[in-house]
């Protein structure tokens, strides 16, 4: 992490109070400090030289949200009109703290459920005019041997170690419930998804990455996920990550977001189906963890045996639709 001396230098900031690390986030590194005049985050990005387009792409999406009046935070400039510091190989970017206060996930009431629905929808009918081609392309494309050899693979780091905790014995219990339904489950053709229609969209669209003042969405950060899906793709993620696949919430979601856009019951269907069966396929937590060694996404690791999307999905679609 840049040090703090270099970073007051760089953006010509007034004395630093205090600085912490956020408990979310598990790509880049966030720094967050208090200043005698207000309040930063410094983001420590993770790519290497031959990626920082990645932090192109991703400033000029932000500018281009924030031109069109919604409340997203482009980083502060440096003395040479520059948005990024690159030091020893590794870049940075210092946004201004973002206006309002963050929602646990667990403590979301239906008014902001009903905000973050409509939210959606406004942000979505703001990128559907911005060039595709000016975000990273993410491939859907999956392969049941390549899923199975690295789930191998993770078992035997698991196995490895020196010590087997209990949460590492119900991974390989979930793994090989994984591999048991993947092995037996009917095959879904990723391709049906490309025959919806295709737009950029935020990425990672939840409630860490927002924040709300005044009864509204008061700003939406974090854009460095940004890809090209179908709208319905980041509904249906949203109803998973956020509204844990709950009815209420999610009839309460859908209905906030189909005020701002149309949103077909097809359409739900198709991504809700193409969604699941590549969940199954993502094993990157386990990955992060066993075979990166990034033990901070352990907090994400859900209890219990592996549930399919799809059978979830099952009992909330006929309620949506």
């Amino acid at each position: 992490m840049l040090a703090l001396s270099d970073l007051r230098r760089t953006w010509n900031l007034p004395p630093i109070l205090s600085t912490w690390t956020p408990a979310t986030g598990t790509i880049h590194r966030t720094l967050l400090l208090k200043t005698t005049h207000g309040s930063y985050a410094l983001r420590a990005y993770r790519y290497t030289a031959d990626e920082c387009w990645r932090i192109r792409c991703e400033h000029t999406l932000i500018a281009y949200v924030q031109a069109c009046g919604l409340p997203a935070l482009p980083p502060l400039p440096l003395s040479n009109g520059e948005r990024v510091f690159e030091q020893g190989g590794h870049f940075y970017a210092l946004f201004p703290f973002a206006p309002g206060y963050q929602i646990a996930r667990g403590d979301l009431t239906s008014h902001e459920i009903m905000l973050m629905g409509r939210f959606l929808g406004e942000l979505h009918q703001t990128l559907s005019d911005y060039p595709q081609e000016q975000v990273p392309h993410r491939s859907f494309a999956i392969d049941l041997p390549t899923t199975l050899a690295t789930m191998d693979t993770i078992e035997t780091a698991i196995r490895s170690q020196p010590q087997i905790t209990d949460e590492d014995r119900q991974v390989l219990s979930q793994l090989a419930e994984r591999r048991a339904w993947l092995i037996t489950a009917p095959s879904v053709n990723m391709e049906d998804l490309s025959l919806l229609e295709q737009q950029v969209i935020h990425g990672d669209y939840q409630e860490t990455n927002l924040f709300f003042e005044d009864g509204q969405v008061s700003a939406v950060i974090d854009w460095d996920q940004s890809y090209v899906a179908p709208r319905a793709w980041e509904v249906v993620r949203t109803l998973h990550y956020v509204c844990k696949l709950e009815r209420g919430d999610c009839r309460i979601f859908l209905d906030a977001y189909r005020c701002v856009l149309p949103l077909t019951s097809a359409e739900l269907e198709v991504a809700a189906v193409t969604y699941g069966w590549m969940r199954a396929h993502d094993l990157w937590q386990y990955q992060a963890i066993y075979l990166d060694g990034n033990q901070r996404i352990r907090a994400f690791l859900e209890p219990g045996p592996f549930l399919p999307f799809v059978q979830r999905w099952a009992e909330l679609q006929d309620f949506l639709c």
